[in-house]
């Protein structure tokens, strides 16, 4: 049974009707059981999402590192979801939101604000809008070939006979995009979502810091605008501003032991689903989410599906009813 990401809400009813606190497991350690990487405790208007550290990850993940995720993918599924939020987050989210409002009058020259490559795979772009709401946008062309280039490639049944041959799941990973490339997919999604839903201009460009910098700084003299840049890398901080772009620069957390965040049920939502991409598969209570699939074809991406198999038929079937009247009410 495939659901979208926009659909993940009736499989957070249905495990909260079952069980409110729930654990998402995967596999890391091949000669061991699935183990945890989020705890998820649903109350009546949130969540408690509690998560292991980045050294814990480390060493359950470090056996198949250069096929499983790494640490950094790990507290990436955690930001893109919402779970973990940036250091500065919601200070810079005003600030933007506050010179949005602004008037005419009382600001000389309009704002656009941009953004680099790893901020639609951690949907910055996403956050930031549900934060300021409308507000002008531009985008240099290369970070979207930087998106849609594919760099990592996919699993070959040489790469998995270990991993298959201890757990049959892993026959899912057969032909289908590596770590990177899914976490790729995640931005492009992102990307093609958010093009659709606010006001974005593209400009053209070629892929590199200095060149998106410098199309972003020739936009800003043609437009007589402003242009706030947000960026994870501090090269590319201290390239836009000498082009006259204003930088902002977003670092990531450090996650440690006992972490444990409150998050709306949306962002459980989300984490499941970019947990399931991330890392392939996980289990819920005994339902896998299968991110990738033997199959799994571009549309399923565009879409944003993951897979649910059947391995507690009564939930599956309850999942699927309600599914059905959603998807009836959509048309």
């Amino acid at each position: 049974m495939k659901i979208q990401r926009d659909e993940m809400m009736v499989l957070l009813n249905n495990l909260h009707e079952e069980d409110p606190s729930f654990e998402i497991k995967t596999k890391l350690k091949i000669d061991e059981g699935d183990v945890p990487l989020a705890w998820i405790d649903l109350k009546e208007d949130y969540a408690e999402v509690r998560i292991i550290s980045e050294s814990e990850y480390d060493e359950l993940a470090f056996e198949h590192e250069e096929i499983l995720p790494n640490s950094s993918d790990y507290v990436t599924s955690l930001v893109s979801a919402g779970v973990l939020k940036l250091k500065t987050w919601d200070e810079q989210y005003n600030k933007i939101a506050k010179e949005f409002r602004r008037s005419i009058y009382e600001r000389q020259r309009p704002l656009y604000v941009s953004f680099d490559t790893n901020c639609f795979i951690n949907r910055i772009s996403y956050h930031l809008e549900q934060h300021v709401g409308r507000g002008a946008f531009v985008i240099a062309d290369g970070v979207r070939k930087e998106l849609f280039r594919e760099v990592a490639g996919k699993y070959r049944e040489f790469e998995l006979r270990a991993l298959v041959h201890k757990d049959k799941r892993f026959k899912n990973f057969l032909n289908q995009p590596k770590v990177r490339e899914r976490i790729k997919k995640i931005g492009k999604a992102e990307y093609d979502r958010f093009k659709r839903s606010v006001i974005l201009e593209e400009i053209p460009s070629e892929t590199g810091d200095n060149e998106i910098a410098e199309a972003l700084g020739d936009f800003a003299r043609a437009r007589n605008c402003d242009i706030w840049l947000i960026t994870f890398d501090k090269t590319m901080y201290e390239i836009s501003a000498g082009f006259g772009i204003k930088p902002i620069l977003f670092e990531f957390p450090r996650v440690y032991e006992g972490t444990k965040v409150k998050t709306s049920w949306e962002s459980a939502c989300d984490l499941i689903y970019t947990m399931a991409v991330i890392f392939g598969f996980i289990n819920i209570s005994g339902l896998h989410v299968f991110g990738i699939w033997k199959g799994k074809n571009p549309n399923d991406w565009n879409e944003e599906s993951v897979l649910i198999s059947p391995g507690r038929s009564d939930v599956a079937k309850s999942i699927e009813r309600d599914l059905n009247i959603l998807r009836e009410l959509k048309f």
